[in-house]
């Protein structure tokens, strides 16, 4: 704890980061119960109405509805699906950039040729075409399919983590005990690579925001009536000129969790990896 707190004194900015996110996660867990407004309330009366008026602290949007609820509701669909493609992705990378890298030959060369393939395809892409498929955004299949999206990257991450362990001598040793593959995979090297893999973890956490915001902008991510920041952009995109606020609100929303994450992820790669 003392040498996390050292670390934050000397890398000031991520006391900004990580004072976002914690009031992100709160608004999420807490916020819903402490608002005024529904998030599905309509009120034809009070149609975009300016932030600080009728009670409504960041206005409505062409519908009457309250923005900040919305925005504080919208908050518990995309940190849910953010953590769980990060969490999802990250476990799914790990094992298959592992089981390549340890045992390499023909392994190795089909998994490279698939990533290879795999990343050749723009993520948003990707999860667009096979949401459009499915005809589904639902969180969980929102979620596995963004999680899909960014396991190439994750495994090639993890892949070349791998490599450099693998030639340690603790690795000879541990097979020399006659230790299973799997124990020197996962109990030997993997402890010893957990400094690129988190922080490969906490960027793919702001991208899953940045692509949940995006599927929502484009009309393909969660629907109706759950709350997404992309999609309350979109919609009140007409009403720009009369009502900026409906865009302004959710936009900043997004801006700021994505800036506070990248800003997290950096402190993360300066502790567990450049300075050790």
């Amino acid at each position: 704890m003392k040498y996390l707190w050292y670390q934050m004194k000397k890398h000031p900015l991520s006391f900004f980061g990580i004072a976002i996110i914690v009031i992100w996660v709160i608004l999420a867990l807490f916020g819903p119960s402490m608002l005024s407004f529904s998030f599905t309330e309509m009120d034809s009366t009070n149609q975009m109405i300016a932030p600080g008026h009728a009670g409504h602290l960041f206005g409505t949007d062409s519908l009457g509805r309250d923005i900040l609820s919305r925005i504080v509701y919208g908050s518990r669909s995309i940190l849910t699906v953010a953590l769980m493609t990060s969490i999802i992705s990250t476990c799914i990378g790990v094992i298959l950039g592992f089981m390549a890298g340890y045992f390499g030959g023909n392994i190795d060369f089909i998994f490279l040729r698939v990533m290879d393939v795999l990343m050749a395809i723009p993520p948003l892409v990707l999860a667009m075409v096979v949401l459009g498929i499915l005809g589904d955004s639902s969180i969980v299949s929102l979620t596995l399919i963004v999680s899909i999206a960014f396991v190439p990257a994750t495994a090639r991450v993890s892949r070349g983590v791998l490599l450099t362990e693998k030639s340690h001598e603790y690795v000879s040793a541990a097979r020399i005990r006659g230790e299973s593959n799997l124990y020197i995979m996962f109990v030997e090297i993997l402890p010893n690579t957990t400094g690129p893999i988190i922080v490969e973890a906490t960027a793919r956490f702001a991208y899953s925001i940045m692509m949940v915001a995006s599927l929502g902008f484009l009309g393909v991510g969660l629907q109706p009536p759950t709350p997404d920041w992309g999609m309350m952009v979109i919609e009140n995109k007409a009403i720009i000129s009369q009502a900026p606020w409906a865009v302004l609100f959710p936009a900043l929303a997004i801006a700021s969790l994505v800036i506070a994450i990248s800003i997290f992820s950096d402190f993360v790669s300066k502790v567990l990896i450049h300075e050790r």
